[in-house]
């Protein structure tokens, strides 16, 4: 098989959260009491977040700022024009712009740095959240998606060097962003949906076998490589993933406009 027809990591990753993605955006558009749509839901977006500070590249493309224009104004849409956070993408967009500027200061500073961006990004939930959907404590992910990133070239860099030869701090920088994004996500999650005992602890155990199939995370080809057919569809999700989303949102949220009888 040409390695370049082979399912990613990155594909089996993207294609879970954006199936998630659905579950959470059917349950919030279409379903009267969904909580337990939201409470599996809870496991998307901090993938995307994570993937973001992964990623090396530094393209923003445009179509990314074009559609997240167009999914808040449909948001806003239906909510009789309120104010509504920009979408997602937005986010996601600024991660890209901030990402080298904050590798940098973590290989100059290394713990301080983390302890200083953590706390920073602590103290800008109330506000972040206003401006960008998830706010800060989707950047508390993509900061860790950093930190493995570099955890993950540390080691590739000499297989052979010894131990003594590596940084160690970056797998230990990485385990710590990781708890500090799982916690607040989880505190901020349970404050805005209010979820029942049993809800919580079914996020709590979603987040954190999340958290750790994150840590362990690394691109390259998958060991599991399905039939062709269930390939194709993993790597044109993989490639895809947020136009995806975009275009199911914008249709979730035309759909309840023009036929308002379909809300919950």
């Amino acid at each position: 098989m040409k390695t370049s027809l082979a399912v990613d990591n990155y594909d089996w990753l993207k294609t879970a959260a954006i199936l998630l993605v659905v579950v959470d955006h059917t349950g919030y558009f279409f379903i009267e009491d969904a909580a337990w749509w939201s409470v599996f839901g809870r496991m998307a977006a901090p993938t995307f977040f994570f993937l973001l500070g992964y990623a090396h590249s530094r393209a923003i493309p445009v179509r990314w700022l074009w559609l997240g224009l167009i999914l808040t104004v449909l948001d806003s849409w239906n909510n009789d024009w309120d104010w509504v956070a920009p979408n997602i993408l937005f986010s996601l967009a600024l991660i890209r712009f901030a990402r080298p500027y904050v590798l940098g200061l973590l290989q100059q500073y290394k713990w301080a740095a983390l302890g200083v961006l953590a706390f920073v990004l602590i103290a800008m939930l109330p506000m972040a959240s206003e401006l960008v959907d998830y706010g800060s404590e989707g950047w508390l992910w993509a900061l860790f998606g950093l930190c493995q990133r570099m955890y993950v070239d540390d080691k590739a860099t000499d297989p052979a060097a010894p131990q003594h030869a590596k940084t160690p701090d970056w797998g230990l920088m990485r385990l710590l962003a990781c708890v500090i994004a799982a916690v607040v996500y989880l505190w901020q999650e349970q404050l805005e949906f209010e979820f029942t005992d049993v809800q919580l602890a079914a996020v709590v155990f979603g987040v954190g076998a999340l958290s750790l199939w994150l840590c362990l995370f690394m691109r390259g080809p998958s060991r599991i490589q399905p039939p062709e057919h269930i390939s194709t569809v993993l790597r044109f999700v993989g490639r895809h993933t947020l136009e995806i989303y975009a275009f199911q949102l914008a249709g979730s949220e035309l759909i309840i406009n023009w036929f308002p009888n379909l809300a919950p």
